[in-house]
């Protein structure tokens, strides 16, 4: 059962067992050993083993030694320290810009999703190019260079070819050609992040996974969190994307999607799954989350968005 968010003392012990429980609103999620318990903002929690707390309010996951904390200092609320970022809702936080693709014939980069990974042999996706017979993608990443003409609008990175460096800029290029011709094309430069943060992320990750959570909600919170502590969008739109393509009826699952949608400046994209959350929200009469997709999808309609385009390099 759900317990009320008073202030608690709960003591974190290897050997002890951890309740299991739901907070109301829970703020975060505090992991020792293979166990686990979600807090709220008035918890105050006694470690007496290292614990690791992944923070739903500010997008950050820390590992916690012996002591005492209370809940809100280490999860600020969302409504604090956080940044204003570039988004098509926000558009008066970003810089000039003049998207590829906008106003031409030129193919728009898709994927890799915003500007740091964790994969080094990401997927690539572009936008299709009237008239366009064929596409040549170039990737160059220090010593890492290679070139290759397709088809289609989806390349899977190959797998004769070296894995991109960790802790380094990718510079990738999809050039539309008209037969032997090009006619335009699209860059994009991402960061991968240091091996060091790959390898902190692929842990709290695997931890989350050890707990045997619903998948969607590991989803949408957990794993959510993790990722975008590292503003690591690629990973958590595609880990949403797989619980879509699962048939989930969670609204918060396409909530949190279509939010991951807006930094990824994809914004028809978002439309449609805070349309799918409002619809699955309001057929399970889950009050907060129809306020939430109808305030999204508010959002949305008064920016009079464009199409996709993207961040300035």
């Amino acid at each position: 059962m759900p317990f009320l968010c008073e202030s608690i003392v709960w003591e974190l012990e290897a050997q002890s067992l951890i309740e299991s429980g739901t907070c109301i609103k829970p703020i975060g999620r505090v992991i020792n050993s293979i166990k686990s318990r979600q807090i709220c903002e008035g918890d105050e929690i006694e470690v007496k083993d290292d614990a690791l707390v992944v923070c739903y309010s500010n997008q950050k996951f820390i590992k916690l030694q012996s002591g005492m904390y209370k809940a809100a200092s280490i999860c600020t609320s969302s409504g604090t320290n956080t940044r204003r970022r570039c988004t098509p809702i926000n558009r008066q936080d970003c810089p000039n810009r003049k998207g590829p693709g906008e106003g031409d014939n030129a193919p728009s980069i898709i994927q890799p999703y915003g500007k740091m990974l964790i994969e080094n042999r990401p997927l690539i996706s572009w936008s299709a190019v009237a008239g366009a017979t064929s596409y040549s993608v170039q990737v160059k990443n220090g010593d890492v260079s290679w070139e290759k003409e397709v088809e289609g609008t989806t390349l899977a990175y190959p797998e004769d070819k070296p894995g991109l460096l960790y802790g380094t800029a990718i510079r990738i290029v999809v050039m539309a050609n008209k037969g032997k011709n090009p006619i335009s094309y699209d860059t994009l430069v991402v960061h991968l992040l240091p091996g060091e943060k790959v390898t902190q992320v692929n842990h709290a990750v695997e931890q989350i996974k050890k707990l045997g959570l619903s998948l969607d909600e590991a989803a949408y919170l957990d794993l959510d969190a993790i990722y975008m502590s590292e503003r690591i969008l690629n990973t958590t739109i595609e880990t949403l994307e797989a619980r879509v393509a699962a048939s989930s009826f969670n609204p918060s699952v396409y909530r949190t999607l279509g939010d991951r949608y807006i930094e990824a400046w994809m914004p028809e994209k978002a439309k449609s799954a805070y349309k799918k959350a409002l619809q699955l929200a309001r057929f399970q009469k889950n009050s907060e989350e129809v306020v939430l997709a109808q305030e999204r999808l508010r959002s949305l309609n008064q920016s009079q968005l464009p199409t996709r385009i993207n961040p300035a390099q």
